[in-house]
Parts: structure tokens; sequence; C-alpha cells
């Protein structure tokens, strides 16, 4: 009745149990180096992005902006974090500075905008919007400028790239 993060070897089917809390724990991320997982938890009341070592120790919580953050994604240079934020009339994709913890709000007034996935030089953003009256796809720079659309009609959520 409660979701926790888990990891599992592949090589022998090994399970362990990395987060033990009475909250909720979706959404893990791992770091590009393996050696971090962002996530987000309910810990502390209401959905934030916390980052904890392979192994589950060291838990820190790293949103405090915004009452409501999930879907975290790390950049492929590990610096920065992606995540959505409900806001005032929707949900805006944000980014959090993993070694400043500067914050800057990528989208905005434009409806909801969820999933941001970042691509492999690190230069973009992949997201899902219904900016439009549909979910569609779209990128911009990493930035938040030259918000392009990828997709039209059809409800299209959950972005990813190839590597």
């Amino acid at each position: 009745g409660n979701t926790e993060i888990y990891t599992l070897r592949v090589a022998d089917g090994v399970l362990t149990r990395l987060t033990h809390n009475e909250a909720i724990d979706t959404s893990p991320t791992w770091s590009p180096n393996g050696r971090e997982i962002a996530f987000t938890s309910d810990r502390s009341g209401s959905p934030q992005i916390y980052v904890m070592d392979a192994e589950g120790a060291n838990v820190k919580r790293l949103t405090f902006e915004v009452p409501y953050c999930d879907a975290a994604s790390w950049s492929p240079l590990g610096d920065k974090i992606a995540f959505t934020a409900r806001v005032p009339g929707g949900f805006d994709i944000y980014v959090r500075s993993v070694d400043t913890g500067a914050v800057a709000r990528l989208t905005e007034s434009s409806g909801i905008n969820e999933c941001p996935r970042w691509s492999a030089d690190g230069r973009h953003l992949a997201f899902a919007s219904d900016r439009t009256g549909n979910f569609d796809v779209y990128t911009m720079d990493a930035d938040g400028s030259r918000v392009r659309r990828l997709t039209r009609g059809g409800n299209s959520f959950s972005p990813s790239w190839s590597r």
C-alpha cells in the first residue's frame, strides 16, 4: 500500500529496497555517473524532488520553491535537474543547478507542461504540453528559449530521446 524505490540486479535477480518511508517515493532517475538517484517523494507533505546515493543513503531534498514537484530528469553532464512543478493555472518546467541550487522556470503561462527529458548533448529538453488544446511533444533549448512543436494532435505524452 506504499510505493518505494528498489533496484534489481539483472545478473542474479537481487532486489534491494532503497527507500524506507511512510511517504510515497516514485519516479526515480539515475544521475549520469550512476552514483545518485533523483526521485519524487511526498515525505515533506507534498511531492518534492529528492536525491539519494545509489545505495539509498544520504537523502537530500532539492526543491523548495514551489509546493508540488515531480518527474525529475538529470542533464547528461549531471549538473542540472529538470522537473515539473505545479503552479497556479497548470504545470511548468523548471531546472535546478545541482551545484549552486539556482532554479530557473523555463515555461510559463502556457497550460500544462510536463515530463521534461534532456537531449543526449544537454542542449535541449523535450516535454509534453497541452498549450494548443491537445497534448503534443515540444522541444526547447536548455534555457527555455526556441520552443518548437514536434507532434500535432492525438495526445502525445512522455517524450524520450534516442541516444
